[in-house]
């Protein structure tokens, strides 16, 4: 009783640590903040703390606004930061850099800053308050992108009133020019600051940037007609294209030919007029003709949530997207978001899934990367098949020798000769699994890897062997029975010693090469082929014990009954012993094959943890067990990674507890059925 109540306990805190990941995303009622919201924003967003927002209009002034205020009235802090801004941009991220271009070709750059308890916030120039020239003519900047990575200068690229592309890093560095047959639309950078997305009508231009200057590398028509604005999501893969109030989600994907902007989903139709992205997540915010806000996530088809918010001119959200602020003629409306998982879903955890970088859609499991504005990858398909992969080649491996050694020790092996051999495969069973491993991956992958061909061969040759023994047995008359053994194992042992000093020549005769370096990338180092040698021999004394102990313990009276009506020892076996022992054989494999569904060090150390589907013996793989045993220890608690390592462990634990139950049923029927028919004879 007090098991099952510990088996209910783990399910239901299992449940417990999953559930919020299936929550549907909220949005809480708009506080209202009123204030003059003339001329209208051209940038807004919100500190990190959401004490403050803040805004830039076209006159160069720079407001925040208190977003924590006791009353609706609220009276901005207004700083002029520049004059009369003819562009506007800003680098992305949690603090972003805002690039106000002016009439006379320069920039000025300006950056919110975090005040300190009790301080006001105020703004900051991280280039100095003198306006940097982008353009040497003086001409008025009329579309601007700004990037800055990581040790890398700011790039900025800027269109003029006299239709010139300017691209230059800011103090100095790369300085290009390109002119051009109409003033674009829209003006986007990648982070990196190697491409550049220029967009006229439903005409969208790829450019590439380097040293050498500005290179077209693809035209791509983005809609028949209509209105088409083009916005960068976080990261900077992706482009979310409003083509007549249609949205659509466009990124590069590697071809012949290069990488090509490919239109990858759609979403649901509605007549989208305002657009926000989130800046560290590939969610954005959607408002329709209709005043109907809609919050979307890219692997997502449909909306994570919808409700009406009027009279909405610009909209923006927090950095850690979980706060929103909207713009209306008669000041802000804030709203708490709460959206912790959108990347997140049944589709996404078992379904393909088109991702950035990916040729087509994949089950792909990656769940960390050192980019910024990474996007995590977490299909649970490739844990789990690389689960079952390992344990059905591990039991490939061991359920032959395990039930063939058991049937020989219970039946052929004498008395004494079983009193030395069942001890020592049983003591086999308290090696520990993380010695195994290790073995496996420093001594056994090398191994294999240098005679690749005799291992393959060798299966198929001690069958061979084993026919042949057994065509000779009827007329070798062996003094004691069990006696074989003494001359089969030094037989089997020399075939092994020969195919392993015979392989290598082989694969130079056939291949020109070790066989492993002619299959190339098909071939892994530790592979499903190592795990499954390796945990096979963990599996022999658990399931020879088991069914050894089911075979010797058939009644006597059974066997002697059969060998008394003529039956020969391997007739009795086969039909009498075998199916009265079957209820324990089955309950042996079973608890063999939940064993190495659970297994965690021997999958952790020699099959290179790689989370992949490919059903190649050579190619390694990754276990639910042991992903949760490599990155448990790295998860943030509550994060949505940790949450999937819930999920993964209570999917292990409902297989483990489903095929236990299902074994012991058939256990039961099993051994039912086999008392009936000794009662009906």
């Amino acid at each position: 009783m007090l098991v099952l109540l510990t088996l209910m306990l783990i399910f239901v805190w299992l449940l417990y640590s999953i559930w919020p990941l299936f929550r549907p995303a909220s949005v809480s009622e708009p506080v209202t903040l009123r204030f003059n919201t003339d001329p209208p924003a051209l940038a807004m967003g919100m500190l990190p703390d959401h004490r403050w927002g803040y805004r830039l209009d076209a006159q160069g002034q720079g407001a925040y606004i208190p977003l924590a205020a006791t009353s609706q009235a609220v009276t901005p802090l207004t700083t002029s930061l520049a004059p009369a801004v003819t562009a506007l941009a800003h680098t992305g991220g949690v603090m972003p850099v805002y690039g106000l271009g002016g009439a006379d070709g320069r920039v000025t750059l300006v950056q919110p800053v975090l005040p300190l308890a009790g301080q006001p916030p105020h703004w900051a120039f991280p280039y100095g308050r003198t306006p940097l020239a982008l353009d040497d003519a003086g001409e008025p900047l009329v579309r601007l992108a700004l990037v800055m990575g990581e040790g890398a200068p700011l790039r900025a690229a800027a269109v003029t009133a006299d239709r010139r592309l300017r691209v230059r890093d800011l103090p100095s560095g790369l300085d290009l020019t390109l002119p051009l047959a109409a003033v674009p639309d829209s003006l986007n950078l990648t982070p990196n600051g190697r491409l550049l997305f220029l967009q006229t009508g439903p005409l969208l231009q790829i450019y590439t940037l380097h040293n050498g200057g500005i290179q077209l590398r693809q035209s791509v028509a983005l809609a028949d007609r209509g209105p088409v604005t083009v916005t960068l999501l976080s990261g900077g893969g992706s482009l979310l294209v409003n083509a007549g109030g249609r949205l659509s989600q466009w990124f590069d994907v590697n071809g012949p030919q290069g990488p090509r902007l490919t239109r990858i989903r759609d979403f649901p139709p509605q007549q989208v007029r305002q657009l926000a992205a989130e800046p560290m997540r590939r969610v954005f915010a959607a408002l329709d003709a209709h005043n109907t806000l809609t919050l979307n996530a890219v692997v997502r088809t449909e909306p994570l949530l919808s409700r009406p918010l009027p009279d909405v001119r610009r909209m923006a959200f927090s950095p850690q997207g979980d706060g929103l602020l909207a713009e209306t003629p008669q000041g802000w409306l804030t709203l708490c978001v709460t959206n912790p998982y959108p990347d997140i879903s049944l589709r996404t955890l078992w379904q393909k899934v088109w991702y950035e970088g990916y040729p087509e859609p994949a089950y792909v499991w990656q769940s960390t990367s050192a980019a910024e504005g990474y996007q995590p990858k977490l299909s649970l398909m490739p844990v789990i098949t690389g689960t079952l992969k390992a344990a059905l080649c591990a039991m490939l491996f061991a359920v032959p020798l395990a039930l063939s050694g058991a049937a020989y020790t219970a039946w052929f092996m004498t008395p004494r000769l079983r009193r030395l051999v069942k001890p020592a495969l049983e003591v086999m069973g308290a090696l520990p699994t993380v010695v195994i491993g290790l073995i496996a991956g420093i001594w056994l992958a090398p191994l294999l890897q240098h005679m690749l061909l005799g291992v393959l061969l060798l299966p198929w040759l001690l069958a061979l062997v084993a026919l042949a023994a057994s065509l000779l047995a009827a007329r070798l008359r062996w003094r004691t029975a069990g006696r074989e053994v003494f001359f089969l194992l030094p037989l089997l042992a020399g075939i092994v010693w020969l195919v392993c000093r015979v392989s290598p020549w082989l694969e130079q005769a056939l291949f020109a090469m070790p066989l492993a370096q002619w299959l190339g990338e098909g071939y892994q180092p530790r592979n499903t082929l190592v795990v499954g040698v390796a945990m096979g021999f963990a599996l022999v004394p658990v399931i020879f014990t088991l069914a050894e102990d089911a075979l010797f313990s058939v009644p006597p009276l059974l066997s002697q009954g059969s060998l008394a009506l003529g039956a020969t020892p391997w007739q009795t076996l086969r039909r009498v012993i075998v199916p009265a022992a079957g209820a324990g054989i089955f309950s042996a494999l079973m608890i063999g094959f939940g064993r190495a569904v659970g297994e965690t060090m021997i999958v952790l150390m020699a099959t290179g943890n790689t989370p992949i589907m490919d059903g190649s013996l050579f190619q390694g793989l990754r276990a639910l067990a042991a992903n949760i045993a490599i990155e448990l220890p790295e998860a943030v608690a509550d994060s949505g990674h940790y949450r999937v390592l819930m999920l993964t462990a209570l999917v292990l634990f409902l297989f483990t507890f489903v095929l236990n139950t299902l074994a012991e049923l058939i256990r039961q029927r099993l051994r039912t059925r086999y008392s009936q028919n000794q009662e009906g004879a």
